[in-house]
């Protein structure tokens, strides 16, 4: 557990540290020589690690959620193919198990192919919903996984999601997990971030099977076996957001490459952060009856360096659409401010035009006093139009909201989020925008993006135990709201929720920055010694998150020699240190300061 250092304030202190920085330059005081070092690799960096044979209950970032599935074909699929349940515990081999069961069903199994074909012929109106996605179904079709069972089994039994990880442009995940079945058809969807992973138990191996879809938009796959030992198998994935791939690595040295699973998220032309989360469903196919998910052990490391710079796990991404009337939004940007939170406002263009002078100046307040980010939400279909007149749509709403709010934006979306991948370079590349939507984005996890009534059920769960998820929404002071918004009474609780977490809501654009810099940053002028530690920081121009490699003591102190301020910090469980610099700024890091 960290545990926050207050540093001392004392007259003297200032001065003292005032007489090491002579006229603008670091004249480095101490007893031993000091020169400037490069910023050396130092081995592993631990972001996260859950060892579940040492936790005496299941932990809070852990849960079981689900969108609603109480629909009429819901109903349908339960009677025809059993009722099936889920939930999670600590087993007796102390490990975090994921458990699924499925009662007797009303069909018999031999005709459990002629229902699957029947119910994705879409030919019961009932169905239709379940064979509405082509993508979905080009997936199951290059899978070989029947389309209604992997459609509909996440709306019974919902995914179990391992949240509170730390956001970085490249990391690795190591994962010590078994599986049992009764049927060797069933298997589990893993997804890290950009993947869209197949287990299958074979032989007491666990197979995995990495999907990604090659440039014609082709569904491929390339698979890995893990050996089981010890009733467990062992296997890291590496995530690296620059060049767009997972690497699979088996205990055994063996391992593959494979792009992202979406072509769009493989094609952004910025560098892509992790989730700050993983997941995993369960399918029971077949005449199985249970299949258990045993987790013994997760973690998430980089490589370090003295000055590592990390993203942080206690911000969430947030903005809101429009925004709509203030009658239907004041109340709960002013519950967000009252908790010194913030986010990101789109502008419509349309509804900006309706505004009033002093709405808008109320709209400027925000950004200009309360630290809300700027974006662009065009009021119209993107995909509706040749990219030609879609670029020039966007050139005018990029200019448009800059001139009457007075800062630039920094990331957009379109009506009904109907963009793409060509839309998201040409704001990046023309006008410096990040895309809001897209795989890395809102539709991360799909069908959640948007915080409103409908998606409570798995937002209320999820906000509990702090997942980090790019989030949206519209109106956020009616009771009940409207569609595709979200109700004054939950959008406190949800607010609460995170606060209670010691999680910060903010913009994408913060939040972006923050993860993004775990790429960006650089220190140089790096100059240390058993004592002390002197770099300059340069972030993307955000604050960046470190974490130096020293052994803090309680008398250890920072100071910020650019604002001739004194930092908090925190300490880690190795007793190195972690706090925020700023772009352009000098540090000194004191090991052992004396007490005046």
């Amino acid at each position: 557990m960290n545990s926050r250092s207050h540093l001392k304030k004392f007259f003297l202190i200032p001065f003292i540290f005032g007489s090491l920085f002579i006229g603008g330059t670091e004249a480095f005081s101490c007893k031993d020589t000091s020169k400037v070092h490069e910023n050396i690799n130092q081995g592993i960096l631990t972001l996260f690690s859950q060892n579940y044979s040492k936790s005496k209950s299941v932990p809070k970032n852990v849960f079981i959620a689900k969108l609603q599935g109480n629909k009429i074909y819901d109903k349908l699929y339960s009677v025809i193919y059993g009722m099936l349940k889920s939930e999670i515990s600590l087993n007796t081999s102390k490990a975090l198990q994921y458990k699924v069961r499925r009662d007797s069903c009303s069909c018999p199994y031999s005709l459990f192919p002629v229902a699957d074909t029947v119910l994705e012929s879409g030919v019961n109106g009932y169905t239709a919903d379940l064979v509405k996605s082509s993508e979905t179904y080009r997936f199951c079709d290059a899978a070989s996984i029947p389309l209604v069972h992997y459609t509909e089994q996440p709306r019974q039994i919902g995914s179990l999601y391992i949240c509170r990880f730390v956001p970085m442009v490249k990391c690795t995940y190591q994962i010590s997990i078994d599986l049992k079945m009764d049927d060797p058809q069933s298997f589990v969807e893993l997804n890290t971030p950009g993947s869209k992973l197949i287990l299958h138990k074979i032989n007491n191996n666990i197979i995995l099977e990495s999907y990604f879809k090659d440039p014609s938009g082709n569904i491929r796959c390339e698979s890995i076996s893990f050996e089981n030992t010890g009733e467990r198998s062992n296997f890291a994935i590496m995530f690296d957001g620059q060049n767009k791939t997972n690497t699979i690595f088996a205990k055994d040295g063996n391992c593959i490459v494979t792009p992202f699973y979406n072509t769009d998220r493989q094609r952004l032309p910025y560098v892509d952060i992790s989730n700050g989360y993983i997941k995993l469903t369960s399918f029971v196919l077949g005449k199985g009856t249970y299949l258990d998910v045993d987790i013994y052990s997760i973690s998430q490391i980089v490589d370090r360096k003295l000055i590592t710079a990390i993203g942080s796990n206690r911000m969430l991404p947030f903005g809101i659409d429009g925004p709509h009337f203030r009658n239907t939004t004041e109340q709960g940007i002013r519950y967000l401010n009252s908790k010194k939170n913030k986010g990101t406002i789109w502008f419509d263009i349309e509804l900006l035009e309706q505004y009033s002078e002093e709405d808008r100046e109320y709209l400027r307040s925000l950004v200009i006093n309360e630290s809300w980010d700027v974006g662009v939400h065009y009021s119209k279909e993107l995909n509706s139009f040749p990219l030609e007149q879609a670029y020039k749509i966007m050139n005018e709403g990029y200019l448009y909201v800059y001139e009457i709010i007075g800062r630039k934006p920094t990331s957009w979306c379109s009506m009904r989020n109907r963009d793409n991948i060509l839309h998201a370079r040409y704001a990046y590349e023309n006008l410096g925008m990040l895309w809001r939507n897209g795989d890395s984005g809102i539709h991360t996890e799909k069908y959640i993006g948007s915080l409103e009534d409908n998606t409570w059920e798995w937002w209320e769960t999820a906000s509990i135990a702090g997942i980090v998820h790019p989030v949206f929404t519209h109106e956020l002071d009616l009771d009940p709201a409207v569609k595709y918004s979200i109700s004054r009474s939950k959008f406190r609780n949800w607010v609460d929720n995170y606060e209670s977490n010691n999680m910060s809501i903010v913009s994408f654009h913060e939040y972006d920055q923050v993860s993004r810099n775990t790429y960006d940053a650089s220190f140089e002028n790096l100059q240390y010694t058993e004592n002390s530690v002197l770099f300059d920081a340069h972030t993307n121009g955000g604050i960046a998150f470190v974490n130096v490699n020293v052994k803090a003591g309680r008398d250890t102190q920072i100071y910020d020699n650019t604002s001739g301020k004194f930092l908090d910090y925190d300490i880690e469980q190795d007793n190195s240190i972690t706090f925020w610099v700023e772009n352009n700024h000098s540090y000194i890091i004191e090991l052992n300061s004396a007490e005046y």
